[in-house]
């Protein structure tokens, strides 16, 4: 869009500009949480000398949706606008637009980016995401609505992607009347008479016509297991999500000989802890027709954890993982820079694992409840309760000295670590990473050595991000390095920081790498706010469960009183 009827001499700033959803690709009512828009600028003088927030405004006849923050890109050519919507209903379709206004040596102008089109919401809605059926046991339901009135008719066409489970009927009919009247689908699980493993079928919901796509975006699945009624053994996996249940210490300490999760292992110490197992661990046929499991996906605690196995209070040769005082062995191994990873998921379900010991003069290269994530590890929904660590070499942290494209969801510690050597990595959650993720978690814990970050250190070149997360342990030791949130090791750390924060006055220190000190806060700034506002406003627009939608399943943060840090829900913990 050219300016040359604005400016009568020299460009004051760009010359063109062009408005773009960058994630997501389609903005609409139920993907405005968490979308970004970002605005190309062309032009020396703006993009070189005064390029500022300030510049920006947006536009829109969509309720509850604003600016939260803005940033640029090096070069400052691009301006990334984070949004935030509150919430609030609209029917109709909308538009938003951004205007630009700089003022350069001589002139001042302003420019309107192109308009771009925000959708109400064209969401299946399901009364439930999963139903649970017995093989010869009847039947089960749920219901189906639409989010939104459609335009004209609208057909949802309901599929299993699996023999084991039918469902009637196949396809609904919505009317601009009837749109939110409930229609039922009815699954049913087929009495196969032939294999003894467990069925998992997706049931898909997708909405096409009167406004709606057929697409991912228009769709709803809903997860149907059946429990198969020739199965011998015992189920690991009684809710057949793939992921086998932990009930106790010994069945923790067994994931070491699975460290790929998928329930397969010849080691006598594994069979031991999961005696007369199921075939295939229990873990469900996701559908292939071979009448034989799929793998396991990873683990799942069912239970709370404590390591101080004879219940004394204190960490001592009564206990099952004292080993002479060395304490729990990292999952994945602690032979040195050589770590066979744990690269399957850990969910904790909200549970707790305390009294994580690890002390004595075992040099370790890769201490906490992992020694190493490899690529593709996930934990989620993990608290680590009175955490007790000391080591003499590299690499430590809570839930892993190592981590290598690894995701950790709703994740937190409490509790102390102490290297007394040089040169050790080592912070809350883990020592060092190459391409991590953090989203939704924090640390409480202390935190003294010589290279030190509250949450994780950083390999140079590897890129990774933090999203709605906090430290507020302190962080003390050596002078080497020590920083708030992340720590860097070399040159070129690309980690991407967002909504994150770490406490000045409790930690100690005053720069993090990967984000700017105005994210270092005093204790009273991170304790203050009571709800999702203020430095919180963005944290309840995260999609944690990976469903594709930000919803109440998503609503993860108790921010308690005033004077109180937020803590997670899952975690049944008073802030």
């Amino acid at each position: 869009m050219a300016l040359a009827g604005l400016l009568a001499g020299a460009p004051a700033f760009a010359q063109s500009a062009a408005i773009t959803a960058s994630s997501p690709a389609t903005l609409n009512q139920g993907n405005l949480r968490g979308a970004t828009v970002s605005v190309t600028l062309t032009g020396t003088t703006y993009a070189t000398s005064t390029a500022a927030a300030s510049h920006f405004t947006l536009t829109t006849a969509v309720p509850g949706l604003g600016v939260y923050s803005v940033g640029f890109n090096s070069a400052g050519t691009v301006a990334t606008l984070r949004l935030h919507y509150d919430g609030s209903d609209f029917d109709a379709a909308g538009t938003i637009a951004v205007t630009v206004a700089a003022a350069g040596t001589a002139h001042n102008a302003a420019l309107t980016t192109p308009t771009r089109a925000v959708a109400p919401a064209r969401w299946v809605n399901v009364s439930t995401k999963s139903v649970a059926l017995t093989e010869g046991g009847g039947t089960g339901s749920y219901d189906v609505t639409l989010e939104s009135p459609p335009t004209g008719n609208v057909t949802v066409t309901v599929a299993s992607d699996n023999a084991a489970v039918t469902r009637s009927p196949a396809t609904l009919t919505f009317t601009t009347q009837n749109w939110n009247t409930a229609q039922t689908v009815t699954v049913t699980p087929v009495n196969d008479n032939a294999d003894a493993v467990d069925e998992l079928a997706l049931v898909t919901n997708v909405a096409s016509g009167g406004g709606y796509a057929a697409s991912t975006a228009a769709s709803r699945t809903v997860r149907v297991t059946v429990d198969d009624d020739e199965q011998t053994g015992t189920d690991y996996d009684t809710d057949d999500d793939g992921l086998i249940e932990i009930s106790g210490h010994a069945q923790l300490n067994a994931m070491r000989w699975d460290l790929d999760g998928n329930g397969s292992s010849l080691n006598s110490g594994y069979a031991a802890a999961f005696p007369s197992a199921a075939t295939g661990m229990g873990c469900p046929d996701g559908g292939d027709s071979n009448q034989t499991p799929d793998s396991c996906l990873g683990y799942e605690l069912a239970a709370n954890i404590d390591l101080d196995t004879d219940g004394d209070g204190t960490a001592d040769s009564g206990d099952a993982y004292w080993r002479s005082g060395n304490g729990w062995d990292p999952i994945g191994g602690a032979a040195k820079l050589s770590q066979t990873p744990y690269t399957a998921t850990f969910r904790g379900n909200g549970h707790t694992i305390s009294n994580l010991f690890m002390g004595g003069t075992t040099p370790l290269y890769g201490s906490g409840l992992f020694a190493a994530l490899g690529i593709g590890a996930r934990i989620e929904s993990l608290g680590l309760l009175d955490v007790n660590m000391t080591a003499i070499r590299n690499d430590g942290g809570a839930v892993a000295g190592r981590a290598t494209q690894s995701t950790l969801v709703g994740v937190f510690a409490y509790g102390r670590l102490r290297y007394n050597g040089n040169n050790e990595d080592q912070a809350g959650l883990v020592g060092v990473c190459w391409t991590c993720r953090f989203v939704a978690s924090y640390s409480a814990v202390n935190v003294h050595g010589d290279l030190v970050a509250g949450l994780a250190q950083i390999v140079a070149n590897q890129r990774g991000t933090v999203e709605a997360s906090y430290v507020a342990g302190a962080l003390t030791g050596a002078a080497t390095a020590k920083r708030g949130l992340l720590l860097r090791d070399g040159a070129n750390a690309l980690t991407t920081v967002v909504d994150s924060y770490w406490d000045r006055q409790t930690t100690g220190q005053t720069t993090s790498t990967g984000s700017p000190n105005s994210d270092g806060l005093t204790t009273a700034e991170l304790q203050a706010p009571t709800a999702a506002r203020g430095i919180y406003a963005y944290w309840d627009d995260y999609d944690l469960d990976g469903d594709g939608r930000v919803d109440a399943d998503d609503d993860a943060w108790h921010f308690g009183q005033a004077n109180q840090y937020p803590v997670l829900k899952w975690a049944g913990h008073s802030p």
